[in-house]
């Protein structure tokens, strides 16, 4: 697969996660609100901050390579990355379409909203964060992408985790539950206990 196949690949896959935020958008309609958090901005936006990185460094990869310093991975390492970045995208998703119309950017809970824990989120308590991160991984090795790799390890980890500390909160706060089912099942991480 040469590397302009692997940039439109990767590009797709990151348009799994773009197209049913969209989608889901429009299915939801308008909702009341039950809680208005007071997160900063950067932290109730953090889904279309926290894909900048992934935009600058594509565009630069796209139209300025011989800007961006590159890994010179071997093919298979290209491709495990490019698996990578597709199957993230698509647990993310599936973390998306299992809230259905609880889904939403901001950390705001709305009429009708109820913690799930069927789907992606029997799995991880964040099935959308642990696809974003890790989708950026695989799109750094699918790119053989230097400052991706950096940004997703200065930018999107870090942003990952102050929002899911302020999401816990607002959880903790809304759902009874939540306490028990953060005893149960992984933040991120699959296989590590706790959480």
């Amino acid at each position: 697969m040469d590397d302009r196949s692997i940039r439109i690949a990767v590009l797709l896959a990151g348009h799994v996660i773009f197209l049913s935020a969209a989608a889901l958008r429009v299915i939801r309609g308008q909702r009341g609100h039950l809680v208005r958090t007071e997160a900063p901005w950067w932290i109730q936006y953090y889904p279309p901050v926290v894909w900048i990185p992934f935009v600058v460094v594509y565009a630069q990869v796209a139209w300025l390579p011989s800007l961006v310093p590159a890994l010179d991975l071997a093919s298979s390492f290209q491709l495990f990355g490019l698996a990578l970045a597709i199957a993230s995208a698509c647990f993310a998703a599936w973390g998306m379409w299992t809230l259905g119309r609880s889904y939403g950017i901001r950390l705001d809970l709305f009429e009708g909203h109820t913690l799930k824990t069927d789907g992606a989120f029997a799995l991880v308590r964040h099935p959308m964060y642990l696809g974003i991160v890790l989708f950026h991984v695989g799109a750094s090795l699918a790119l053989e992408s230097v400052p991706l790799l950096i940004l997703t390890a200065v930018v999107v980890v870090p942003f990952t985790a102050a929002r899911i500390a302020a999401e816990e909160g607002v959880l903790r706060e809304a759902f009874g539950r939540y306490a028990e089912y953060a005893q149960r099942v992984p933040a991120l991480v699959p296989i590590v206990g706790t959480r």
